[in-house]
């Protein structure tokens, strides 16, 4: 029984007639006649009552008739599904987060630009810091991730550029200055510090402790967090200061403020590794560099 058969078979039955199905598919009637009497002869059943009106169904031919209806229906459904997930519209995406208290309405656009152009994907997100995204994204583990400190010159990942943060100190408001609000980062010798241990971000650590340097003194961490969130949540426990995004939501009893000499940014990228062959992760760069309008040239 073939697929090209059974839409002959529900040609006739609509027509009514051998005739008006073959007039109606442009199909020399003999030829429909002869694939009719292969699929029954297949079946070992008779499908049509001949009468001199035309055919009508036996119970075979109806039995037939509705499971032939729902077949191609699902053969026509499973064509658009594979056309559909060679698209990138259909399948599933892995993509890790950063582990923030609340995403910044950057990440929040581009999820939500995400979810209106793949609405039949699905999603799997996880909170993980950059330094543990990296090494899940080259085994596979991971579609993609919204990291910082993507290794320069790999040709193992590549990224979008998302959005950037400036740095600055938070620290608990009701600390006194007697010197005013820190301005610099000198300002805040002998102050307590919250701080990450060195291997759970060591690019951040370096990144920051050489600013530090810079500036004539290296902070002695009073506390050691888990991650950024836990590094607020001590702070508005007034367990020291901490470098942080300007963009963080603060509570009431943290304040945050620039300091002239932390010139450092944060910068954001939706990051992959190159040769993934997921058909979904192409449609989302696609949609990601839209949505940024950012030129194939910016993607390295």
């Amino acid at each position: 029984m073939k697929l090209r058969q059974l839409r002959y078979f529900l040609s006739v039955v609509e027509c009514g007639s051998i005739t008006a199905a073959a007039q109606s598919i442009r199909v020399a009637q003999p030829a429909l006649t002869r694939q009719i009497q292969e699929l029954e002869t297949d079946l070992g059943t008779q499908l049509f009552t001949r009468t001199a009106r035309g055919v009508t169904l036996t119970d075979a031919g109806l039995q037939l008739q509705r499971d032939a209806v729902r077949l191609l229906s699902d053969f026509e459904q499973a064509r658009q599904n594979a056309i559909r997930a060679g698209r990138g519209e259909l399948g599933t995406l892995s993509l890790a987060l950063p582990v923030m208290q609340i995403i910044p309405a950057q990440i929040s656009e581009l999820l939500r630009s995400l979810r209106d152009a793949l609405p039949d994907v699905s999603m799997t997100f996880s909170h993980l810091l950059s330094e543990a995204q990296l090494p899940l994204l080259r085994k596979g583990r991971l579609d993609a991730g919204l990291t910082l400190f993507r290794p320069p010159n790999d040709p193992e990942l590549a990224g979008i550029p998302i959005y950037s943060a400036g740095l600055g100190i938070g620290y608990p408001s009701d600390w006194r200055w007697p010197e005013g609000q820190p301005k610099r980062l000198k300002d805040l010798i002998g102050r307590d510090f919250v701080w990450l241990p060195r291997h759970v971000a060591p690019l951040w650590h370096d990144w920051v402790i050489h600013a530090f340097h810079e500036a004539g003194f290296v902070p002695q961490p009073a506390t050691l967090a888990a991650n950024g969130s836990m590094m607020l949540s001590l702070v508005a426990a007034g367990m020291g200061c901490a470098i942080m995004p300007m963009d963080v939501h603060v509570p009431p009893n943290v304040s945050l403020t620039r300091l002239e000499d932390l010139t450092l940014t944060q910068d954001w990228e939706l990051v992959w590794r190159t040769d993934n062959p997921s058909s979904v992760l192409h449609h989302v760069i696609t949609v990601v560099r839209t949505a940024y309008e950012i030129k194939l040239g910016n993607v390295t």
